[in-house]
């Protein structure tokens, strides 16, 4: 996607420097007073550069400069006393002296574009909700700093990768290195610390030659931990030992090699309880917690749902090429009702089969039921005249139904599980059959001792006081399947209509019970 053209307001008084000659990718305009720099950032910047040895005139534009705080601001010249009173609180500022070359200037330039970009919210991190505007100011905060550990956390798929890529490309001093990203759950525990501290040649069977592992590998630059919760407990303890010393041991290697990375670490679950559970080390959390960023779920942010769908649509189809046009009004509330248990990530997954395979322009709730995993309860009316066609209700009805059957399902699957977790922990531990009440209720007698004493009719009439054994969930299932069947002379839709379940799961019921 073809980003638009740059614009740079540049405060001076003089003909434009040779910087703004290597500016090409985007225009320069010039602003001598205040007045005249209100009026072009108003109409949007991406960067401003101001010459500190304007004179006078420079303070005149202390309280402009302050009223756009979220555009980058770059100061060149000798004046840094007078740029500490300008600078106040932007977010994205930077002082040059003015001995930089030409080429170094525009490299510190773009970069300030690129990270105003970000802050604005045009990259990366989509959304304009204070909580996703404040991740992105802490984001840029803490990408400049010394800080060698950030520990993320938040619910699967709502982007701590792009956060831990976003640190590593905004941090001036690590940025040209390399970012190497390691998934401590997709590793097995035998290989995991080979991976990261690699080996020595011949120190074990198939090592034939030197390894370097990812410490080794992102000298300067940042390592990315996911799911570190998933960690093996050896694994632990070893890289807490290389984050106090900042050194690592190839394995079987004798020589510590020192390591100047830094280490970002996600995860999913709550490392606290992971302590308690004795699952992950106590020392090791608070040595990956020196800087903690939360990120929050989809569902806690609804006012960024309609720009995220956008950008994925730009994102996805460049070219405009999209099957995808737009949400009906019932399909946007669907949207924002939902929880989203797969956050940023499944809704990107929903864009993308849509804009290639969507059936329509005007997506339905119908056609969404099949991509949610958790669609939520339709609220129910009485009837009231629409304006909608025949097949328009028709549609609303089986999408509606289809949400009651889901839950009916999940409902019923609830309290089988229960039910036979129940039957388990109340299973006897002797094998006591046809147990015999008598109506005295004086004595319990087992049904052998009994019926040797009984003639046959009072062994009938005590048997029906008895207990009889309780049938499988399985034996029901399958004599309910057969009732069924025999009720509509082995019709299976209708026999699936009777049970309650779609054809689709009756045949594979017929097919695991060997049901011709």
């Amino acid at each position: 996607m073809k980003q638009p053209k740059t614009r740079i307001l540049h405060i001076t008084n003089q003909s434009g420097p040779s910087l703004m000659l290597t500016m090409t990718e985007g225009k320069v305009f010039q602003a001598n007073t205040p007045e005249t720099f209100t009026a072009l950032a108003n109409r949007g910047a991406d960067l401003i550069i101001i010459d500190l040895d304007i004179g006078n005139s420079l303070l005149r534009f202390a309280d402009v400069i302050s009223n756009f705080r979220n555009i980058p601001l770059m100061a060149i010249g000798k004046n840094e006393n007078e740029w500490n009173k300008i600078a106040g609180n932007t977010h994205i500022k930077v002082y040059r002296s003015g001995k930089d070359t030409d080429q170094e200037l525009r490299r510190t330039a773009i970069s300030l574009i690129e990270k105003g970009r970000f802050l604005r919210g045009e990259i990366c991190l989509i959304g304009q909700s204070d909580s996703v505007k404040q991740l992105r100011e802490r984001v840029l905060m803490i990408a400049d700093t010394p800080v060698s550990t950030v520990l993320l956390t938040g619910e699967s798929g709502s982007g701590k990768d792009e956060v831990a890529r976003a640190i590593h490309s905004f941090s001036n001093e690590r940025s040209e290195g390399k970012f190497k990203p390691i998934n401590c759950a997709a590793i097995p525990e035998n290989l995991l610390e080979n991976e990261l501290f690699g080996h020595e040649k011949g120190s074990f069977t198939d090592a034939k030659s030197l390894y370097r592992g990812i410490f080794e590998q992102a000298q300067k630059g940042t390592i990315f931990l996911d799911e570190i919760a998933e960690m093996a407990p050896a694994a632990q303890v070893r890289l807490l030992r290389v984050l106090e010393d900042r050194k690592i041991n190839r394995i079987g290697g004798d020589d510590a090699i020192s390591v100047d990375v830094r280490i970002i670490a996600a995860t999913n679950q709550d490392l606290q309880e992971a302590v308690n559970n004795r699952t992950f080390r106590l020392d090791l959390y608070h040595r990956l917690k020196v800087v903690e960023l939360d990120l929050p779920p989809l569902r806690r942010r609804p006012e960024d749902l309609q720009e995220l769908i956008d950008h994925f649509v730009k994102q996805l189809a460049p070219e405009g090429n999209s099957r995808f046009e737009r949400f009906s009004p019932e399909s946007e509330k669907l949207l924002a009702d939902y929880s989203w248990p797969g956050n940023v990530r499944e809704l990107r997954n929903l864009i993308e089969h849509l804009v290639f395979l969507a059936p329509t322009p005007i997506v339905q709730p119908v056609e969404l039921i099949p991509h949610l995993e958790q669609p939520p309860s339709p609220h129910r009316n009485l009837p009231i005249a629409t304006n909608k066609s025949p097949d328009q209700s028709e549609r609303e009805l089986i999408y509606f139904a289809l949400l009651d059957l889901k839950r009916e399902v999940a409902d019923l699957k609830n309290n089988m599980d229960e039910f036979i977790n129940s039957n388990e922990r109340l299973k006897p531990e002797t094998d006591v059959r046809n147990v015999v009440y008598p109506q005295n209720n004086n004595a319990i007698l087992s049904s052998p001792s009994v019926n040797e004493n009984l003639t046959p009719l009072e062994t009938k009439s005590h048997a029906s006081n008895a207990i009889e054994p309780l049938r499988s969930l399985r034996d029901m299932e399958y004599g309910a399947i057969i009732e069924a069947l025999n009720r509509v002379n082995n019709n299976r839709r209708k026999a699936a209509d009777i049970l309650g379940i779609s054809a689709r799961t009756l045949y594979r019921k017929l097919k695991e019970y060997e049901i011709d």
